[in-house]
């Protein structure tokens, strides 16, 4: 992967709604395919209990550890994001730090749940800026690639 890089001062387009989807789809299904993988291996405690498996709490860490981590990373996205020419940066674009990150993973559901409600209600969708972006100071931008080299 090679690392894209965004200049002080450059100004940035947000990214849409529907990139975000495609990229959250790519992350969750390479997070899926990870759980079933250790699943399949692992000997579970309770097998008739699919979704309340001690295993579980395994799993949401593994989400934490991979969203947080990989929007803090030098990258700064996850490889959905990546694909699809997506980053996390925060409002002095620069890269979020590990703490930014998780709270801004653990504020995802609050998210989607406003999001959601504002459907139901025929409310405006807000376009860029979602809740856990706000409480964090994080822009999901789309940017074109450009190549690191280390003279830059």
């Amino acid at each position: 992967m090679q690392a894209l890089h965004l200049q002080p001062g450059t100004r940035v387009k947000s990214s849409s709604l529907v990139l975000r989807a495609i990229a959250l789809f790519i992350d969750v299904m390479l997070l899926l395919a990870i759980a079933a993988i250790a699943d399949y291996y692992t000997i579970s405690s309770n097998e008739a209990t699919f979704l309340w498996k001690p295993e579980s709490l395994l799993y949401i860490l593994l989400g934490w550890l991979y969203f947080a981590g990989a929007e803090s990373s030098l990258v700064q996205s996850t490889l959905g994001k990546y694909l699809l020419h997506i980053k996390v940066i925060d409002n002095h674009n620069q890269r979020l730090s590990f703490k930014a990150a998780s709270i801004r993973y653990f504020a995802k559901p609050v998210s989607v749940l406003i999001l959601l409600l504002r459907f139901v209600r025929g409310l405006p969708v807000a376009r860029h800026r979602y809740f856990h972006n706000r409480i964090t100071n994080a822009y999901v931008v789309k940017q074109q690639p450009q190549a690191y080299s280390p003279e830059q």
